[in-house]
């Protein structure tokens, strides 16, 4: 059963073209004397027609190709003369029905129109759900890859991860020929914490501490990663031995000042670390083995010297940990843990496009500006930088309503959030372990 738009009812052909559609099981025919019309009635019904049979003794050619152009999933079907045949398949026409007509051959292909249709349709909604599941399949992959990449318990890079991010930016700096350094830290006296606040406590303790460290990182290429029970990893690209050396301070005092009793602790009363730094500039063929070796022959070293203090090979020097509020011009991001080699590559983009900018400002570059901006804006929401998103959206309309003045100040304003915000990578973590942390402290 089906419905039929005809359009140019030719008074001579009306009963029989209007008996071969009942025949071929048309419930409903309308009648419409333009192309035009047809557009209307086919775009507003509903239930749209299922077929559109068009006349053209009575029409053009132009007609057709609009109807077709217009409707791909509605068939067209033209009666014409043999000479106009071949012009109204070269139109879009479905099918072509030779006048005279017959009633059963026009029945029969408005059979065949609308079963070549249905297999169409059928066709495009199990490609369709075929998609759709690949894109599930995708999100699932993309989840699964996610989580195994975090720490349950601290929301932060696991050991495996972390090692994969290292060699990662450890062949980075080889390329770039840079300096690279870590960051091996062990909690003091973890084990005789654990067995006097309970399994509970200890955990709480590690959560703490995680979201206190991995706070102090600030620059987006830097990450914190878990790499055994009470061990953890700071990475810094781009990094010399004085630099880690600030950096490691920086980790101990905020550990330190958070002031978690430790009764049992032989070097303070409050929960801290002990840290070992080193750095090394990444030349030919050297493994990024002996990069961790190096900090954790130094981390053993600050051990035996008396936990709670940090020790590498850097200039003897006080390391000045700056004012606690100076960097802080944004707002933090916290990312997962899985972009931490996509975020920092993503903000190198964003500077070198801004760099473009003066010249996109001019007329002529401003189609390209609002792609950039376009582009920049879906980035941003893959990475979660609302901030990025919503400066986006606004120099997307300054180069819309050419705003020179606008697109320079918005360019300046999103350069200086990609040089200045701090990115946390952590997962939030949530239960019961972070529920008892207040008893932990």
């Amino acid at each position: 059963m089906f419905t039929a738009l005809l359009v140019h009812d030719d008074p001579s052909t009306r009963i029989r073209v209007r008996n071969a559609l009942a025949d071929a099981g048309c419930l409903d025919i309308q009648t419409v004397d333009s192309a035009q019309e047809a557009w209307v009635r086919a775009t507003d019904s509903d239930p749209r027609p299922s077929v559109i049979v068009v006349d053209l003794d009575r029409g053009a050619l132009s007609e057709v190709e609009t109807l077709a152009a217009s409707f791909r999933d509605i068939p067209v079907i033209v009666l014409c003369s043999d000479l106009a045949f071949e012009l109204a398949f070269a139109a879009g026409a479905a099918d072509c029905v030779m006048k005279p007509l017959r009633s059963r051959e026009l029945g029969g292909r408005l059979r065949e129109a609308l079963r070549r249709r249905r297999e169409v349709a059928g066709s495009e909604k199990r490609a369709r759900r075929m998609s759709e599941s690949i894109l599930e399949l995708q999100r699932e992959k993309q989840d699964l890859e996610r989580l195994v990449c975090v720490d349950v318990l601290t929301g932060i890079a696991n050991r495996r991860h972390s090692l994969a991010l290292l060699e990662a930016e450890w062949r980075r700096s080889a390329r770039e020929r840079s300096p690279m350094a870590c960051v091996m830290i062990d909690l003091d006296c973890y084990r005789a914490y654990n067995e006097q606040h309970g399994h509970l406590g200890g955990d709480a303790c590690l959560q703490r501490v995680a979201e206190a460290m991995v706070a102090c990182l600030r620059r987006p290429s830097d990450f914190l990663g878990r790499y055994g029970g009470e061990e953890f990893l700071a990475v810094l690209p781009n990094t010399d031995a004085a630099g880690a050396q600030v950096v490691a301070e920086r980790l101990r005092a905020k550990v330190e000042e958070l002031g978690i009793p430790h009764a049992a602790s032989l070097c303070s009363r409050v929960v801290t670390i002990t840290g070992g730094f080193a750095a090394l500039r990444v030349l030919g063929d050297l493994p990024v083995d002996n990069l961790i070796a190096a900090a954790d022959t130094a981390l053993l070293r600050a051990k035996a010297n008396g936990r709670n203090r940090i020790e590498g090979d850097a200039p003897v020097v006080r390391p000045n940990l700056g004012s606690p509020h100076s960097w802080k011009r944004f707002a933090p991001v916290y990312a997962d843990p899985w972009f931490a080699d996509r975020i920092p590559a993503f903000l190198a983009e964003v500077r070198a496009d801004l760099r473009l900018v003066g010249e996109l400002a001019d007329p002529s570059g401003l189609a390209r500006l609002r792609s950039m901006a376009h582009g920049l804006r879906t980035s941003a929401k893959e990475l979660g930088f609302a901030e990025i998103v919503r400066l986006a959206d606004e120099l997307e309309r300054a180069a819309e309503a050419a705003d020179d003045a606008a697109i320079r100040a918005l360019a300046d304003e999103i350069l200086q959030y990609v040089l200045h915000v701090q990115v946390i990578y952590r997962r939030r973590t949530a239960g019961p372990v972070a529920m008892s942390v207040a008893t932990a402290g």
